[in-house]
């Protein structure tokens, strides 16, 4: 079931219903952003979790994250641009962690385009720090991006 943190949001796992929404969103978020058949797919995967906030019963954001041995990997964090700098995002990453955690994953890491600034902030409140970069990994339009990790 999904956690209520107001009487109004609430987040849970996503469901393949929500793939729709899932896509809707990346769209708005990312030049790059997933077709609805692949996060399907993604989504049908045992490493695979997918979060979704709901504010008043309207997917508001989503996360993805792969649990691969004792590896957490922060794949996707989308948030509808109307609802940015709400918090969305870090309630999201604070799941994603809280659920690494009980599934033993002994380290995160995630990558990052190095001119989101706000996604980097968030990461560091959490204890990522930048380990390496990856140059032109990012495409539309061709950019650098950090790797960033930490242990939980």
């Amino acid at each position: 079931m999904g956690k209520e943190t107001s009487n109004t949001v609430r987040i849970r796992k996503a469901t393949v219903k929500d793939v729709p929404y899932i896509y809707q969103i990346g769209t708005l978020c990312f030049s790059d952003a997933w077709l609805e058949n692949t996060i399907c797919d993604d989504l049908e995967k045992p490493h695979s979790e997918y979060f979704i906030v709901e504010i008043q019963n309207i997917i508001v954001g989503y996360s993805c994250f792969w649990y691969i041995l004792d590896e957490a990997q922060l794949v996707n964090i989308g948030v509808h641009p109307d609802y940015r700098r709400k918090g969305i995002g870090e309630l999201l990453l604070k799941e994603g962690i809280a659920e690494a955690i009980k599934k033993k994953m002994k380290t995160l890491f995630l990558e990052v385009r190095v001119t989101n600034l706000p996604a980097q902030a968030l990461y560091r409140k959490y204890g990522l720090k930048v380990v390496s970069l990856r140059k032109n990994v990012y495409s539309s339009p061709m950019e650098d991006g950090y790797i960033m990790t930490c242990k939980l």
